[in-house]
């Protein structure tokens, strides 16, 4: 019997499909003889204390969860997320290097200093990789600091504003989608797979419109009916990262594949990411509980 800690947040309990998510998952460890223990941030202290660790809120080098997640491993224990899948995914210059380096297809991107933010760099990137450009700073969560810009003015100014969290952002070639593919990865394997659409006559899966937040909608798909060839970029770029649980985001153009980002701590909400494949909660009980 294994003693798993999931480490949440408050608002991890305030969103109905993420709580019930939860629930899955204590199901599915009391279904193996496992106990699924819930932690928060006044108890950290006690991570050493179980046998792994399943962080489910949000993931960043500067929070609580990558203290929950270099703890777990200085004791020995597994952990999901590990602290360099937290480091590398959580910040875009560094994972677009790595996919550089690992052959990984991604759009063209480019990354500038603030000394580089000029009219003739704005002018040359736009002749160089089209119109829009994608600008973004290296740190974002559910697209938030990532901005479509179509002339000079408008790059100045995200630029400028982006370089209030970095000294480096990302220049990317937009790459028009009805949809993302989300691809879900464990250890090596894809245990889910999602269509992650447009919110209607937007660019974007998510937009905020007077303070509403808006979603596009999610098709669940089988593990057996997502694309080959999606399948197998997804798992390249994936396990360039490491063993841990990812979520693959990749748009398909004309034939061509894109890798738009490696998310550690993929969204995994009960009626959407699970509905085609509902065996992830025990695969992923199985990998933390594995000796």
């Amino acid at each position: 019997m294994a003693r798993i800690g999931c480490f949440i947040e408050q608002d991890n309990l305030t969103h109905g499909p993420q709580l019930s998510a939860l629930v899955k998952f204590h199901h599915a460890a009391m279904e193996q003889g496992h106990t699924f223990e819930f932690l928060f941030k006044d108890d950290i202290d006690f991570v050493p204390e179980y046998d792994a660790i399943f962080i489910r809120a949000t993931t960043d080098p500067r929070n609580s969860t990558y203290v929950v997640s270099r703890l777990a491993e200085l004791h020995g224990l597994k952990v999901i997320d590990d602290s360099r899948s937290i480091s590398v995914c959580c910040n875009k210059v560094h994972l677009y290097m790595l996919m550089q380096k690992h052959r990984i297809p991604f759009p063209e991107t480019c990354f500038l200093s603030k000394n580089e933010i000029t009219e003739t760099t704005a002018k040359e990137l736009f002749k160089r990789v089209g119109k829009p450009i994608v600008l973004k700073a290296p740190t974002t969560n559910f697209s938030k600091h990532v901005e479509k810009v179509n002339d000079v003015s408008k790059f100045l100014k995200v630029a400028g504003i982006y370089f209030r969290r970095s000294d480096i952002i990302v220049a990317q070639e937009y790459v028009e989608s009805p949809y993302d593919w989300r691809v879900g990865v464990l250890n090596g394997h894809v245990i889910f797979g999602a269509k992650y659409h447009m919110v209607n006559g937007y660019w974007k899966i998510r937009r905020t419109s007077r303070g509403k937040v808006l979603w596009g909608n999610i098709d669940a798909v089988n593990v057996h009916q997502i694309p080959d060839k999606v399948k197998r970029v997804a798992l390249r770029a994936a396990n360039m990262v490491g063993k841990g649980l990812y979520g693959v985001d990749i748009k398909v153009k004309n034939g061509n594949i894109f890798v738009i980002e490696v998310n550690d701590n993929p969204s995994i909400d009960a009626g959407y990411e699970d509905a085609a494949n509902p065996e992830i909660y025990s695969k992923i009980i199985s990998y933390l509980a594995a000796r």
